[in-house]
């Protein structure tokens, strides 16, 4: 069973997340200097989330289609973001191996891995929150 029941569950938790992460005084301000657009590409459910962080005073999180130009792409399944989110996958391994498929500087992403990191604790509370396959913790 996919780890997302559907399209509409992924980006709607990646979207929340993204905006959390934005409001932190730990990550936030690090990722707006970075002046950085990313877009995640998901398939096995498909989902689409371009952060954007070009204008250094506020991240923009679209879900789905939207016409902002991307400097980094990242296609992955999205069970393998679920997995990143979780700590549980090494991002320049998955490149490496083909889990992620990655286009343009993606160095200027991986420099942002660290600064991110932070994000690994608030992942499972907001994924719980909204995922219908989501197990209770024991």
């Amino acid at each position: 069973m996919p780890v997302y029941a559907s399209s509409e569950e992924l980006n709607q938790i990646m979207a929340e997340l993204w905006a959390a992460i934005g409001k932190t005084h730990e990550m936030g301000p690090q990722l707006l200097q970075s002046k950085m657009i990313v877009q995640f590409h998901y398939r096995e459910p498909d989902g689409r989330i371009t952060v954007d962080c070009s204008d250094s005073t506020e991240m923009k999180v679209y879900t789905g289609d939207c016409s902002i130009k991307p400097i980094v792409e990242m296609f992955m399944k999205s069970d393998v973001a679920h997995e990143f989110w979780l700590g549980k996958i090494s991002v320049p391994v998955a490149i490496l191996t083909g889990k992620i498929v990655s286009k343009g500087p993606v160095n200027r992403a991986l420099a942002l891995l660290p600064v991110i990191k932070p994000a690994f604790e608030l992942y499972p509370e907001i994924y719980q929150k909204h995922s219908k396959n989501a197990v209770a913790p024991t």
